[in-house]
């Protein structure tokens, strides 16, 4: 499955084609996280850019300092997911990576996971899992997406402001967990997993060597 993956063009600065909806979207990206860095361009029929945002995670507030990116895609939100009638969900979805480096590999991986839904008819929301079958990052044993929604303002608001064809468009966060984190998912259901990451303090910035809370 991971040879999936495909070696993504790379612009600093620039998107491929900056016209129609791409455009409209990158502008309220970087209304609310200010200019990119970098575009990871998609040369595909599909088009999904993956752009990178540079981010101080640490809050005003307080001191230090904890710099990373925020990877956002941008094309993501074209096709309709395949959501059930009955599933309180919405049908279209951009992804929201944070990471240390924006790297061309990375890039690759959320653009890959934004391609899913389209190529096997299925539908992503808060608290979906995307097992692997080997951990799809370097220096991590952690096999398994999780999908979550933003807790950060800027990016709450990003995702108020966005639609296409009269669907909302939701963002949700890419986050890497355990088999066991996975295991207390299926049993005891998300919010079991929720308390967790609050307990140890869980950092918003994507750690390879993190430990496993369960």
């Amino acid at each position: 499955m991971l040879s999936l993956l495909k070696k993504p063009l790379f612009n600093r600065g620039k998107p491929a084609d900056p016209t129609g909806s791409h455009l409209q979207r990158l502008a309220i990206y970087e209304q609310e996280l200010g200019e990119r860095e970098y575009t990871f361009s998609d040369a595909s029929d599909r088009r999904i850019d993956v752009h990178a945002f540079g981010r101080d995670f640490v809050p005003d507030c307080e001191e230090g300092s904890d710099e990373g990116y925020v990877l956002l895609t941008n094309g993501m939100s074209e096709h309709r997911m395949a959501v059930p009638d009955q599933a309180e969900a919405k049908v279209r979805a951009e992804l929201m990576w944070y990471v240390r480096e924006a790297t061309p590999e990375v890039s690759a991986t959320l653009r890959w996971l934004a391609t899913v839904p389209l190529l096997d008819s299925t539908w992503f929301g808060f608290g979906h899992r995307v097992p692997m079958p080997e951990p799809p990052m370097p220096d991590t044993d952690f096999k398994t997406f999780l999908f979550l929604t933003p807790v950060i303002t800027p990016d709450q608001r990003i995702a108020e402001q966005l639609s296409i064809a009269g669907d909302a468009i939701e963002i949700l966060t890419v986050n890497l967990i355990s088999d066991r984190e996975y295991g207390l998912i299926k049993n005891e259901g998300i919010g079991a997993f929720l308390d967790l990451l609050d307990e140890n303090d869980y950092p918003p910035i994507f750690d390879p060597s993190r430990k496993s809370y369960v």
